[in-house]
């Protein structure tokens, strides 16, 4: 997996979201048992607020994909501990098949064929959502991502002209050729995919089926800034500011997932000029126009993918495709400005606070 869009540092703060010292998050992290508020610090939806007064809690830190997760669970030490470990053990196994380092998609890109039907969904999944997107979702960057530094293969820099001329004759995500069969994922001669853009958000959801398969009632999980929750708890995710500490809204979480893509998450300048990771597929540039787009989606997987086109697109091309699919969004453009769908524009300001766009 590519370097976290969140980035690897996690700070734990008790007792409110205005108060309290940051702390520098270890390897493993087991938070104390019944807090009655936990705030997790990240940098992509920055606070993640648990108000329980009742239940026992437990909360493990560990990194994996190239990211920070985070595993909280309610029960008690022993019910936690043994679904946490089944939880990781199902992270480590998506990242072997699903990763950059001899992984399956390895396979498929040096073969061109693989027979798989894990890894057949997901492709599937995502070629779905590049084409309801018009195209703003994109499994066939991965050349371009190399090229731009953003895979970590050399410094930073923009590609040349060759670079960008062999991409662009290149095959596209129309041409992944999926059997009848649920297994077979064939490509054309040339391509190369990545699902750097969809792979956190599944494993999010993979660990959190794992937990509630191992009996546990209510958790979260989030991996690298995709979070999802699950059980009778309402849970407060704050998005953070993407120019600025802190942040600039907070949404109540139940039995949702969501997503944050921003360009302030893995970025390089240039003559003050900013270059993110997120390339818009119909250029192969990074995305101009909005500076943070956020989904709530019923999966991790749907939001991590949505999250993405709706950063390239905006929310006048694919506002209204999110909301026909019970997806809600909020945006923030490159002047300041925030958006969102009807459910959650109470919970937004008309601005994010101390921009005036730059």
């Amino acid at each position: 997996m590519p370097c976290s869009e969140a980035g690897t540092c996690c700070t734990a703060l008790k007792n409110s979201l205005n108060k309290g010292a940051a702390e520098s998050a270890p390897f493993v992290f087991p938070l104390k048992k019944t807090l009655p508020i936990i705030v997790v610090l990240l940098a992509v939806t920055a606070y993640i607020v648990w108000q329980s007064r009742a239940d026992e809690i437990h909360s493990t830190r560990f990194f994996i994909m190239d990211t920070l997760v985070e595993l909280t669970a309610a029960g008690t030490r022993t019910e936690t501990d043994d679904a946490v470990k089944k939880a990781l053990a199902e992270l480590k196994r998506i990242d072997e098949r699903l990763g950059y380092r001899n992984s399956l998609l390895d396979t498929l890109n040096r073969d061109l064929i693989l027979k798989d039907r894990e890894t057949y969904s997901l492709i599937r999944l995502s070629r779905d959502i590049h084409g309801a997107s018009s195209g703003a979702f994109s499994l066939t960057l991965r050349p371009l991502l190399d090229a731009w530094g953003f895979t970590g293969l050399h410094p930073y820099r923009e590609p040349t002209p060759a670079e960008f001329d062999a991409w662009k004759r290149s095959p596209s995500d129309k041409d992944i050729r999926l059997s009848d069969d649920g297994l077979t994922i064939e490509l054309a001669e040339g391509m190369s995919v990545d699902l750097g853009g969809i792979a956190k958000g599944y494993a999010a959801d993979r660990a959190c089926e794992t937990l509630k398969a191992s009996g546990i009632g209510a958790g979260l999980v989030n991996a690298g800034g995709d979070i999802t929750v699950f059980g009778s708890r309402t849970w407060k995710v704050g998005i953070k500011n993407p120019r600025s500490e802190g942040i600039f809204a907070v949404i109540p979480l139940k039995n949702k997932a969501i997503a944050t893509s921003g360009d302030y998450e893995r970025f390089f300048v240039r003559g003050a000029k900013r270059y993110s990771h997120i390339l818009d597929p119909s250029t192969g540039m990074p995305a101009r126009g909005w500076i943070s787009a956020t989904v709530v989606a019923e999966t991790c997987v749907l939001a991590d993918a949505w999250a993405t086109a709706l950063f390239v697109k905006g929310p006048e091309a694919l506002g209204k495709v999110l909301e026909k699919r019970g997806i809600d969004w909020i945006t923030v453009d490159d002047k300041g400005t925030v958006r969102a769908s009807k459910n959650l524009q109470p919970y937004c300001p008309e601005r994010i606070p101390g921009y005036t766009g730059s």
